[in-house]
C-alpha cells in the first residue's frame, strides 16, 4: 500500500513540472503577438510571430528552433533588447514544455541575469525549481523555490514555491525538514487551497520518521478544518498506515485513534466517482472560458491545478478500484484493539460484524475466535457456549 501512496506523493508534488499545452499564450508572447509584421520573411518580426505561432499550436520543437535563430541573429542588437526580455521567457517556455529541463534552466538564468527586473521574473525562478525537481536535483528545486520566496515573497507563485519546499524535502526523505517545511506553510497560508495537501504530507512526513501520536495529530487538525473531497482518499490509507504501525507497536490507543479516521471501501469508491465527476467537469468549464491577457499568471495557476487534482483523482480512484475490500480487516484489528485495552464490548461488536461480513474464510475463522475469547472475558456463557458450538460446526480443523 506505501509504495502507490508513494507514487501518488510523487504525482502530486511533480503537476507543477507538467505544464501542458495551453489554450491561452503566456504574458509576454501575447506582448510579442502584438508587433507589426514586417514584409521580409528573416525579419525579427516575422520570427516572432513564426515562434509565437508554433508554441500557441504546442509545436514547442519548432518554437524552440524559431526563438534560438532569433536570440543568434539579433540578441546583440541594441535596439531589440526590449523584446529580447520576451524571447528568453519564450525560449525557456519552450525548452520546459520539451522536457529538456537543463536547457530551459540555462535559459531562464540568463533571463535573470540579463534583465533584473524583467516583468516575469518570478516565474522564471519558480520554473528553474520545478524543472530541477523533475530531474530529481531536490537541493537545487528547494535553493530556487527559497530564492523566490525570499526575494518575491508576494509573487502569485510564492505559495506554490514554499509548499514545493516541502514535496522536495518529503522525496528526499529527510522527514523532519519536510515536516517543519509544511507546517510552515500552514502558519503562512493557512486560507491556501494546498493547506489540505501540506497537512497530508506533514502527516506523512512524521509517519516516516517514526513519530506516530504527531502524524495522527495532524491528520486530526485536517478533520478540524473540514474534509475535502480530494483529500480524503489519501488521508484514508495514510490513516490505515499508521493504525498499523501503532498497533505493530502495542500502543493500541494510538492505533485507534488512527482506525478511526478510516473509511470504508464502498463508502470512499462513491466519494472519489463523485470527485473525479465533478473535477472534469470543472476543468472543462474553466477551460472554454473566456481568456483575461492581464491574468495570465492566475490562470494557468489555476488550470495547472485543477488538472493535478484530476489527475490525482484519477489515479487514486483506480488503485482504490484494484484494491481488495479490507473493511474485514480493519474491524478485525479494532476488535483487537479493544480486547487489549478491556474494552470487551466494543470488542464483541466489532468482532461480531467480522464474523458477518468477512468474505476471506481464514480472517472470518480468527475473528470468530477472538469473539469466543471475548465472551469468555465478558463472562456471557451462553453466548459463549453458542459460538464455541457454531466455530466448531464450521471450522473442523479450528483452533479450539
Amino acid at each position: 500500500m506505501r509504495v502507490w501512496l508513494h507514487r501518488i506523493l510523487r504525482l502530486i508534488t511533480m503537476m507543477c513540472v507538467r505544464f501542458k499545452r495551453m489554450l491561452f499564450l503566456a504574458g509576454a508572447l501575447v506582448a510579442l503577438a502584438s508587433l507589426p509584421l514586417q514584409a521580409q520573411d528573416d525579419s525579427p518580426d516575422t520570427i516572432y510571430r513564426n515562434g509565437i505561432g508554433r508554441f500557441s499550436e504546442g509545436n514547442y520543437a519548432e518554437s524552440a528552433r524559431l526563438f534560438q535563430e532569433l536570440l543568434s541573429k539579433f540578441g546583440q542588437e541594441p535596439a531589440l533588447q526590449t523584446e529580447m526580455e520576451g524571447v528568453y521567457y519564450a525560449l525557456g517556455c519552450s525548452l520546459y514544455n520539451l522536457g529538456k529541463y537543463p536547457e530551459a534552466v540555462e535559459v531562464y538564468r540568463s533571463y535573470l541575469t540579463r534583465f533584473p527586473t524583467a516583468r516575469y521574473r518570478d516565474e522564471a525562478m519558480f520554473r528553474i525549481g520545478t524543472a530541477q525537481q523533475a530531474q530529481e536535483a531536490y537541493d537545487a528545486a528547494i535553493e530556487a523555490y527559497r530564492q523566490l520566496t525570499d526575494q518575491m515573497p508576494n509573487s502569485p507563485y510564492a505559495e506554490d514555491a514554499a509548499f514545493q519546499v516541502g514535496a522536495c524535502c518529503l522525496l528526499k526523505t529527510d522527514y523532519d525538514k519536510a515536516a517543519a517545511a509544511f507546517g510552515a506553510f500552514c502558519t503562512a497560508y493557512p486560507a491556501s487551497e494546498l493547506t489540505g495537501q501540506a497537512l497530508l504530507f506533514m502527516s506523512r512526513a512524521y509517519y516516516e520518521g517514526g513519530k506516530l501520536d504527531k502524524a495522527v495529530d495532524a491528520l486530526a487538525v485536517l478533520e478540524g478544518r473540514g474534509r475535502r473531497l480530494s483529500n480524503i482518499v489519501y488521508a484514508n490509507f495514510l490513516a490505515f498506515e499508521i493504525g498499523d504501525a501503532a498497533y505493530d507497536d502495542t500502543n493500541y490507543e494510538l492505533a485507534l485513534r488512527a482506525y478511526r479516521r478510516v473509511q470504508t471501501r464502498e463508502s470512499l469508491l462513491r466519494l472519489q466517482r463523485r470527485l473525479v465527476g465533478e473535477l472534469q467537469t470543472a476543468l472543462e468549464t474553466f477551460l472554454t472560458g473566456r481568456i483575461d491577457s492581464q491574468a495570465v499568471a492566475e490562470r494557468f495557476r489555476k488550470e495547472r491545478r485543477l488538472a493535478g487534482d484530476l489527475d490525482q483523482a484519477q489515479s487514486l480512484l483506480q488503485k482504490l478500484e484494484t484494491i481488495p475490500d479490507y473493511d474485514a480487516g480493519l474491524f478485525h484489528r479494532i476488535g483487537r484493539c479493544f480486547f487489549n485495552t478491556d474494552r470487551y464490548w466494543e470488542a464483541c461488536v466489532a468482532f461480531t460484524r467480522v464474523v458477518k461480513e468477512a468474505r476471506d474464510e481464514a480472517l472470518r475463522e480468527a475473528a470468530h475466535f477472538d469473539l469466543i475469547m471475548v465472551l469468555s472475558r465478558m463472562r456471557r456463557f451462553e453466548d459463549l457456549i453458542g459460538e464455541s458450538d457454531r466455530y466448531l460446526a464450521r471450522y473442523e480443523q479450528g483452533n479450539l
